[in-house]
């Protein structure tokens, strides 16, 4: 059966409208999802305020309702290398904002999207950690397997990394250690305060996502919006070696003025400034000759005799009768 052209192009309409009454459809939740959850705009709003107070930085931020709903598939982590902090979100709310220490810039922690791949209680690494001898001292401090060998009759002592949740093959995770607060600090892992990672520990399961970014997705992204930059040194440019600038010559000592009435040859006068005069002979310059007048034969200069030298003799001595 055919439809009149004058009623083909309406046809749709219907159909539509029933779709966006519908309540769960796709296209209401579309149309719903460019807004956040009210959930959302409350919980941000609390941990801005958590911002506000002076001294949060080395604090940590719960919001013990969102905290207690952490199950899986409903909670992620968010990594911000720039502020050194980390974010627990549940259902995409902020459920805990808490500090970091990632890595130098010797080892930067790598940006990126993970999952959590492993949970260990009691762990250390078998790269990191010290060198001891055979009567039990320590031979290197910060040793690397890949760097140091192990002493004759020592043994290598792995980092102890309590807590530990893996998030690459490689060696990269999230664990207990120092946390300055303020400066990155690690290998290259994720270091959290005790207190954070064991609550961590407990409520993350294997396979929760962990974001590693300059900035936390959750509060904005760059700076201007809700971040706060401490210090970035993942993938920190280095800056180019400025080419040395040449140093000018001495200027030229300024040459005495000639005295009155006294001329320079231009060939003096364009001489280079730089071009020191010949320096004195030790020897006197001999006596200017002159020439003979015309018409008139000078007369023969007599050698110069010697002057006589007085000679003293002995008188004789007298003879004997």
């Amino acid at each position: 059966m055919s439809i009149p052209p004058s009623t083909r192009k309406f046809s749709f309409l219907p159909a539509l409208a029933a779709a966006l009454l519908v309540p769960g459809c796709a296209v209401f939740d579309g149309l719903k999802s460019g807004r956040p959850a009210p959930h959302v705009v409350r919980a941000k709003e609390q941990h801005a305020a958590f911002r506000g107070q002076p001294g949060w930085r080395k604090k940590i931020y719960r919001e013990e309702k969102l905290v207690a709903k952490a199950a899986e598939g409903n909670a992620a982590v968010e990594i911000a290398l720039r502020e050194q902090r980390g974010l627990l979100l549940v259902d995409q709310a902020i459920a805990m904002d808490f500090p970091v220490a990632t890595g130098r810039s010797s080892h930067p922690t790598p940006r990126g999207s993970y999952k959590i791949l492993e949970k260990k209680k009691d762990h250390s690494s078998n790269l990191y950690g010290r060198m001891v001898g055979g009567d039990g001292s320590t031979v290197v401090g910060d040793a690397d397997t890949r760097d140091h060998a192990v002493p004759a009759g020592g043994r290598f002592v792995g980092a102890p990394m309590p807590y530990w949740m893996r998030m690459t093959t490689t060696g990269v995770g999230m664990h207990v250690g120092h946390v300055p607060g303020h400066r990155p600090a690690s290998h290259g892992c994720i270091r959290l305060k005790r207190e954070t990672a064991t609550e961590l520990f407990a409520l993350l399961p294997v396979g929760t996502p962990v974001n590693v970014d300059s900035f936390a997705p959750a509060l904005g992204g760059p700076v201007g919006v809700d971040s706060v930059v401490i210090g970035e040194v993942a993938d920190k440019p280095s800056r180019p070696r400025r080419a040395a600038k040449p140093k000018p010559w001495p200027a030229p000592e300024a040459a005495s003025a000639p005295a009155e009435g006294q001329t320079v040859p231009s060939s003096e006068a364009n001489a280079h400034p730089a071009v020191a005069p010949a320096p004195a002979t030790p020897f006197p310059s001999p006596a200017p000759v002159v020439a003979p007048e015309a018409g008139v034969v000078p007369e023969p200069v007599a050698p110069a005799l010697p002057e006589p030298v007085a000679v003293e003799v002995s008188p004789e001595p007298a003879a004997t009768p």
